[in-house]
């Protein structure tokens, strides 16, 4: 199986928050070895700030500058903040600075050269209300998690919520690209409700947290970058799963852990050696 990596058309980034810092330490050390040139990303919520991170050739950094946010970041809840017009929960606002820093003009700009990168955003079910449909999704996903453990959940799409994707490049500025992000990484109470064309959005990884139906049929090997480990990885065939030799060591919404956002990075790289050194093994 690995070693038809060579062959990729496509790679899809699963979301994760800080645990996705293990695709882009992975990226950082098989990217090139393997010659990876995909013809088309498609990712959702933390995995869009990271692969549109590596399309800009901004991946240390995306690790560098959240790593600086983070350190600066004392709490993930000020409840103080109940009193006052300010946020209780600091992730909203210090996300969207990260990301408008990462993607500066010039960076931006080679991202739109690059391949395309179909960003996944869930359109809440019809019968519910978004504050509603907040807490029934992710009901309905930790739900499934805990019972089967799913590399593709399907209590989301069961449920009524849509999948849709926008096209990184198809923003037009660092701003717009920043909203979608934002919107495909929509979580609350971390982020509040967000809103594409006067309608709710809110994480794709309520629809599937790994979105393969994202890849356009007939188009190649791909390649899917996992951000914690499973159990059980389904056997498709042209498709590809990696994912963490271990839980990486990072929560996905603290704000306040720039030592686990680097050791969650190095582990990537980790792994991507031991992958390396595996396939050069299996050649000789």
């Amino acid at each position: 199986m690995k070693n038809n990596l060579s062959n990729i058309e496509n790679v899809v980034f699963a979301g994760g928050g800080n645990r996705c810092f293990w695709q882009a330490g992975l990226w950082d050390v098989i990217a090139e070895p393997l010659n990876l040139n995909p013809k088309q990303f498609v990712s959702v919520s933390a995995g869009s700030a990271i692969s549109c991170g590596i399309l800009a050739g901004q991946s240390h950094e995306c690790l560098r500058i959240v790593k600086a946010t983070t350190s600066r970041n004392t709490k993930n809840r000020y409840m103080g903040n109940l009193f006052n017009a300010d946020p209780v929960f600091p992730h909203e606002r210090l996300y969207r600075e990260m990301v408008l820093e990462i993607m500066h003009l010039d960076a931006f700009e080679q991202l739109k050269k690059g391949p395309s990168n179909a960003i996944q955003v869930a359109r809440i079910p019809r019968w519910l209300g978004p504050k509603s449909a907040v807490a029934i999704g992710l009901m309905a996903y930790q739900l499934e998690k805990k019972l089967k453990e799913p590399v593709h959940p399907t209590y989301g799409r069961k449920l009524g919520f849509k999948s849709e994707f926008i096209n990184a490049a198809d923003c037009h500025s660092p701003e717009e690209l920043t909203d979608l992000i934002l919107s495909s990484s929509c979580t609350p109470p971390m982020t509040p409700i967000m809103y594409r064309d006067n309608r709710p959005v809110l994480d794709g990884g309520l629809f599937d947290n790994a979105p393969v139906h994202g890849v356009a049929e007939n188009s190649g090997d791909t390649l899917v970058l996992l951000t914690r480990p499973y159990r059980n990885i389904p056997p498709v065939a042209g498709r590809y799963y990696l994912s963490p030799s271990q839980k990486p060591p990072v929560s996905s919404w603290d704000y306040t852990n720039p030592q686990g956002v680097q050791a969650t990075f190095d582990l990537g790289r980790r792994d991507g050696e031991t992958l390396i050194k595996e396939m050069q093994s299996r050649q000789q």
